[in-house]
């Protein structure tokens, strides 16, 4: 085989079909979009910007057909280009601005522009965008971390910011309308306002792609190289860093978040159609990404006679299939090489029944602390309580009720975490990394929402659907590769932003609250009740009896198939069975408190911490540790901002995301040693 010359890159013969092929599609529903949809405009249409009194056709034509088409070419083409960027710089396939957790960084930014003058809207959704991206990168290890620390980092700082904006969306019910509705994404413009915005800045984002073009092709090469050659590896990345937050940040702010768009165009290209140099994927990625979006657009407008379905929802859904099969075909790295948190457990060996009565005593305390509160006023509430005082009697039936379903729901989500977590033999296996507590909480919310007099007792059944469907779809998709970490949190983000994007058209077209909506999306135990507690009670111990009788299964499990197999374990059945409970567990916690995140996440890594190595001590410890966990938050976001009532959830994920990017970075630091 000949070698190239130093410095240079082999071209890829790929790029001509791609560019013809490409540049085809494009005209082509860039036509229908913006001529044939509603039929080809006849002569007076087309004079409409120079007639007095235009006709509803030319008016359709000029400020409702042409600057829709116009904004599909450029938010798929920002949002091609920024993800074949990112992609590029990082030597990471799978970086997205999804993915990285810029888009949600730049709906922070949208949503403190609602506070501020209009001006400064699309300045403040680039700085979200880009301070997410830099936080992300930050605290998976810079840029030669690994794609499944990238994706954990982007995925956690997503959740964080998601709690934020909810957040700010139940204290003022039009922003959460106007935001709902947003969130859904559409390209419909009402003239050529925003698109102006975009006129200066898309020219000279080419300009900067084009200037680019040849440390780009140098990067593959490596840092050392670069320097060699007189180029500087860190300001390339940053520059290209920060040329894709200002292209998302322009897409976003002119359609909404569309997902997977940066993702699927780069690796379309990459996997379908064989392009391989740099300056070609990342250009090419801006025309495709442009097929993409027209495309999906057209789909929405075939199907509005069916079915009203956003732009959002469609680019979600079809974003989260070409995931899935592109995960067929990537190759991540082998298995023992991103099992980067297993490292974190304790070298000591812990006692698992004086932790446990610790935690015991804890849960006792903080659910008295929560009935009486701190300071002189707690004395003062046991006096009258005891006192036989009516109102100190109707606190604490208002009180107690909403802290039982606290610790209950805890205890469930942990072991349900820790169930997961040894039956994928994967330390990411939580309920919301993989989409399943989310799941869950949308089958709920539909039920509320569509069919507000449905009882109570419906919740637990729809529930446990979202989260049986969630499941399956999770290891069903990835058992054939060993159920390999960083496919798990693909699929699982996945099925969040599918999740997410049917939430949001649920919301916004269906609710009558969309404040309790949102609410319930992410996680509260405001106002629950003795009929609540009734309800979560029966699961509460049958499946924490169940869970504690699997203990040697686990313990199995842990072992080499091989071995487990060979000490007469059925691992497929036992398998199923844990992945049935863990589902249960989680259904039921979700169908009292909502998707509430991190804590079947974290308490598993909390009780490994603790130097618990045996099923039996773990499963004895994590129920507490979880039920203590959500009390403490709970108790949290009552008090912080009193007497407004803080989402659990929210409380919950301003906890859960520092400790895990926390864990996230000591991991790291200990590779490294």
């Amino acid at each position: 085989m000949s070698q190239s010359p130093r410095g240079t890159v082999p071209r890829s013969p790929a790029w001509p079909l791609s560019l013809g092929l490409g540049s085809l599609l494009l005209l082509g529903l860039f036509l229908w979009q913006a001529l044939f949809a509603t039929g080809w405009p006849n002569a007076q249409a087309w004079l409409a910007p120079w007639s007095a009194t235009p006709s509803w056709p030319g008016l359709a034509l000029w400020w409702l057909q042409l600057p829709r088409a116009v904004a599909g070419l450029v938010v798929g083409a920002s949002l091609g280009i920024a993800g074949a960027l990112m992609q590029v710089v990082t030597r990471n396939p799978l970086a997205s601005p999804d993915l990285l957790g810029i888009t949600a960084g730049a709906q922070v930014g949208l949503i403190l522009s609602l506070l501020l003058p209009a001006f400064l809207g699309l300045p403040l959704v680039f700085l979200g965008g880009l301070l997410a991206a830099l936080f992300t990168f930050a605290m998976a290890g810079g840029w030669h971390t690994t794609p499944l620390r990238l994706t954990l980092a982007g995925v956690a700082i997503a959740q964080a910011a998601a709690a934020a904006i909810t957040l700010f969306l139940s204290l003022n019910d039009r922003a959460a309308m106007v935001l709902s509705l947003w969130n859904t994404g559409s390209l419909r413009q009402l003239g050529w306002g925003h698109l102006q915005v975009a006129a200066p800045l898309l020219p000279l984002a080419l300009l900067v792609v084009w200037l680019l073009r040849r440390p780009l092709d140098l990067s593959r090469l490596g840092d050392g190289q670069m320097r060699g050659l007189g180029l500087p590896p860190a300001g390339i990345k940053a520059s290209s860093l920060l040329l894709a937050s200002a292209l998302t940040a322009l897409a976003i702010q002119l359609a909404g978040p569309l997902g997977f768009i940066g993702l699927i165009a780069p690796n379309l290209l990459r996997l379908g159609l064989g392009v391989s140099r740099p300056s070609h994927l990342v250009a090419l990625s801006g025309l495709w990404g442009a097929v993409l979006t027209l495309a999906a657009d057209g789909l929405v407008r075939l199907l509005s006679g069916w079915i009203s379905l956003p732009l959002g929802v469609l680019s979600a859904l079809l974003g989260s299939l070409c995931l899935l099969l592109l995960l067929g075909r990537l190759s991540v790295g082998p298995r023992a090489a991103v099992g980067l948190l297993a490292s974190e457990a304790g070298t000591r060996r812990g006692a698992a029944w004086p932790l446990a009565g610790g935690l015991l005593v804890l849960l006792l305390g903080l659910i008295l602390v929560g009935l009486c509160g701190i300071g002189p006023g707690a004395w003062v509430f046991l006096q009258t309580l005891v006192a036989g005082a009516p109102e100190a009697w109707i606190l604490l039936d208002l009180r107690l009720p909403r802290l039982l379903v606290d610790a209950g729901a805890g205890a469930l989500l942990a072991t349900s975490g820790l169930l997961l977590q040894a039956v994928t033999r994967n330390p990411l296996a939580g309920p919301e990394i993989l989409g399943v507590s989310q799941s869950a909480g949308l089958a709920v919310l539909g039920a509320i929402i569509l069919v507000p007099d449905l009882a109570a007792e419906w919740r637990f059944p729809l529930a446990w659907l979202g989260a049986g469907l969630a499941l399956a779809w999770v290891i069903g998709v990835n058992l054939r590769r060993g159920l390999e970490p960083l496919r798990l949190v693909l699929t699982g983000f996945a099925i969040s932003g599918l999740v997410l994007a049917l939430s949001s058209v649920l919301i916004a077209q269906y609710a009558s609250n969309v404040a309790q909506a949102l609410t319930w999306m992410v996680g509260s135990s405001y106002g629950r009740t003795w009929d609540d507690v009734r309800a979560l009670l029966p699961w509460l111990v049958l499946g924490l009896g169940a869970a504690s009788l699997t203990a040697r299964w686990l313990d199995l499990l842990g072992l080499d198939e091989g071995v487990a197999s060979g000490l007469g374990l059925s691992v497929a059945s036992r398998r199923l069975l844990l992945v049935t409970l863990a589902s249960v567990l989680i259904a039921a916690a979700v169908a009292v408190v909502g998707p509430v995140a991190f804590v079947g996440l974290l308490v598993p890594h909390g009780v490994r911490l603790l130097g618990l190595h045996r099923a039996r001590q773990r499963l004895l410890v994590a129920p507490l540790l979880g039920a203590c966990l959500l009390v403490l938050a709970d108790l949290l976001a009552r008090w912080s901002l009193a007497p407004l009532d803080i989402p659990l959830g929210i409380a919950t994920a301003a906890l859960g995301a520092p400790a895990f990017l926390l864990l996230l970075a000591r991991s790291y630091r200990r590779v490294r040693r």
